[in-house]
């Protein structure tokens, strides 16, 4: 998930669905009130935020990437978008950071900041867009077969 408002439905949907973890993948406003929840770090965090996740172990690094996913294949959570995907898109603009992607091999980037869902596969990189919990997107992942649905999540 990314781009999680406060809101209280959309809390109590989230742990209504005893996900084994739910991944935030940047601005996310409250993780605190999210049962499982690991995740990453946006632009729009509070310093709150930051510490609360360093203190309970939930801010992923690559140790608690390694406990939480034992996949054979490299996988790359951000909060931006990889450059010249054309996955991120905000308030109508594509956007893209250039970041390192290991070539002639299986890799899997899940990034957040982005309107919308979306997914391309790149030769042997697949780059999914969770979209934006506030437009009422996200995405179900399940670890063990790398399968992935779009989500929709009605936000008042």
């Amino acid at each position: 998930m990314s781009g999680f408002p406060c809101l209280v439905d959309a809390v109590d949907y989230f742990n209504s669905q005893e996900y084994e973890a739910i991944i935030g993948l940047g601005d996310v406003e409250c993780p605190q009130y999210l049962e499982n929840f690991y995740g990453i770090l946006g632009e729009m965090e509070s310093v709150f935020v930051m510490k609360y996740l360093k203190s309970t172990g939930r801010l992923i690094d690559s140790s608690t990437f390694e406990r939480l996913f034992n996949l054979g294949l490299k996988v790359f959570m951000t909060h931006f978008p990889p450059k010249g995907y054309g996955t991120g898109t905000i308030g109508g603009f594509t956007v893209g950071k250039d970041m390192p992607i290991p070539k002639g091999e299986k890799v899997l980037i899940l990034h957040g900041h982005s309107d919308y869902p979306s997914v391309v596969k790149k030769d042997e990189i697949t780059v999914i867009s969770v979209g934006s919990v506030l437009k009422g997107f996200y995405v179900e992942l399940l670890p063990d077969t790398l399968e992935f649905s779009f989500k929709r999540v009605a936000m008042r």
